[in-house]
């Protein structure tokens, strides 16, 4: 789902326990919403929109998000990741905020402790706090703030720690104000009664499989489609939740061109695994995975056409595999550990991880990626590209279209023009695209953005960077309201085509 589609849903649904909209800025007003969410399964906060639903927009949204960053990590107690982010409908522009549900309930803001019924925020009643407070004890005997025992202040990597206190002050998630480490780790629930948690081992520990040995994950990677006897990489990652991740990164950084081969047509495609996908899947599969039990595991699988990620354990239990492929709220599996992720900048927007993933192989011109759920576990698999049949049987439809109704000399000059103008703006892949929608554009004189979306079968917001480059360097032109309007040639470029003619 793009933010676009995400703001139509939203506004579409209405205020609701798990929702708000706001007309304008209010800084206390968006705190004890926020603190209800916290106080229950998390939400949304709309900036930007009526009572009734009606999208009004507000000007400079950038302005007030780092101001709302530093006012609400400190007045909210206790500390909690909030995602802030400002997103466009039409031509209006709105901020979104968004909370999990907390896992170190009550939150208070302002002293008072705030709830959630229908679509109002309220102050606790006295058994909804008792009923929160309760709620906290049953969480502190979560396997993440159960005590390691034998872990010392020197089985941790102090250096990672300030660097992490460093990296949330950087980006204004937390109000720590000195460096003093075991107070950081106090603040945040790792270091409890002079002893160090499991959370606090699996985020920090210089070497923590000496104490928690499942933290380990395997990578193996296989010359061929099959796993008899191809195996050319067998590896153990070791180390802390963020050593771990720096090795797998480097190791996806380095994955090249690979290559497939159509069954039926006996013809090579080359492609890459879009990067930031593979590390949003890995990161997510070590910052959810469960880590309770000593048979559980991550395991990573790589073959020339697929990467598939294995995590033991089970998805939450609100969360379902269906629910991966849309905006979701759910609570952490892990939400000590996951805050902390949070405050290193490795978290961007909560709950749209998994949007990402899909968008990102959607851009590369892949197939979907898919999440399953087993009796062993989750397993995510990201593909290599569509048949070849597929894109051949598409791109001929546009070629054809254009052959019919554009000379040679116009199609070297399109192609000449938009190469010289983007050529440090974008890839190879990306500038073929930006050709073709130019001189489909020359064919058919008008086409909205859903045409081109289903055209060259990209996301929305792939297709709308296409846009936004065409128009910036004056190839095209939008005409018409937000919902229908449709992009042509801009005049002074037509004007050029029509000389060629």
């Amino acid at each position: 789902m793009s933010d676009e589609l995400l703001l139509r849903t939203l506004l579409k649904q209405g205020e609701s326990e798990q929702l708000e909209f706001l007309e304008s800025v209010r800084k206390g007003a968006i705190a004890r919403n926020l603190c209800a969410f916290l106080n229950g399964d998390g939400g949304r906060v709309v900036i930007g929109v009526s009572d009734e639903g009606t999208p009004i927009g507000i000007e400079n949204p950038s302005q007030y998000v780092e101001e709302l960053k530093l006012f609400l990590v400190e007045s909210i107690v206790p500390d909690a990741p909030v995602t802030i982010s400002v997103e466009e409908l039409g031509f209006k522009q709105f901020i979104i905020l968004k909370v999990w549900g907390g896992s170190k309930q009550p939150y208070i803001f302002d002293g008072t402790i705030y709830f959630r019924k229908g679509d109002k925020t309220q102050k606790a009643t006295s058994k909804e706090i008792s009923d929160l407070i309760h709620g906290r004890q049953l969480s502190e005997q979560h396997w993440e703030r159960q005590i390691t025992l034998g872990v010392q202040l020197e089985d941790l990597d102090q250096k990672l720690i300030l660097d992490t206190i460093v990296e949330s002050r950087k980006n204004h998630r937390s109000n720590i104000e000195n460096d003093d480490v075991l107070a950081f780790l106090t603040h945040y629930g790792l270091y409890l009664n002079g002893s160090f948690t499991n959370a606090c081992v699996v985020l920090f520990g210089k070497k923590p499989s000496k104490f928690i040995p499942q933290i380990r994950v395997r990578l193996t990677e296989y010359a061929d489609s099959k796993t008899d006897n191809s195996l050319i990489r067998d590896e153990l990652f070791e180390g802390n939740i963020f050593s771990i991740r720096d090795g797998l990164e480097k190791y996806v950084h380095g994955l090249g061109v690979r290559s497939v081969f159509s069954e039926n047509q006996w013809k090579r495609q080359d492609f890459t695994f879009p990067r930031k996908a593979l590390q949003e899947g890995i990161i997510n599969a070590l910052m959810h995975r469960d880590y309770s039990s000593f048979s559980s595991s991550v395991a990573i699988s790589v073959y020339p056409d697929r990467f598939v990620i294995s995590n033991s354990g089970k998805l939450p239990d609100n969360i379902a595999i269906k629910d991966l492929k849309k905006n979701h709220s759910s609570h952490p599996v892990n939400p000590d550990i996951a805050h902390i992720v949070f405050l290193r900048g490795l978290i961007d927007k909560l709950g749209r991880g998994t949007l990402k993933i899909i968008e990102d192989c959607k851009d590369a011109g892949l197939k979907v990626p898919e999440w399953k759920e087993t009796s062993n576990g989750v397993t995510l698999t990201f593909y290599g590209p569509k048949s070849l049949s597929e894109i051949k049987k598409r791109n001929d439809a546009v070629n054809d279209a254009v052959n019919d109704a554009v000379n040679d000399a116009v199609n070297d000059v399109v192609k000449k023009k938009v190469h010289d103008a983007v050529n440090d703006a974008a890839s190879d892949a990306v500038i073929d695209r930006l050709i073709n929608e130019v001189l489909l554009l020359i064919v058919e004189d008008g086409k909205s953005l859903k045409d081109f979306m289903q055209t060259f079968d990209v996301a929305r917001a792939t297709m709308q960077r296409d846009m936004a480059l065409l128009k910036a360097h004056q190839f095209v032109v939008f005409e018409g309201a937000a919902k229908s309007g449709v992009y042509r040639l801009a005049e002074a470029f037509k004007l050029d085509i029509q000389s060629i003619k």
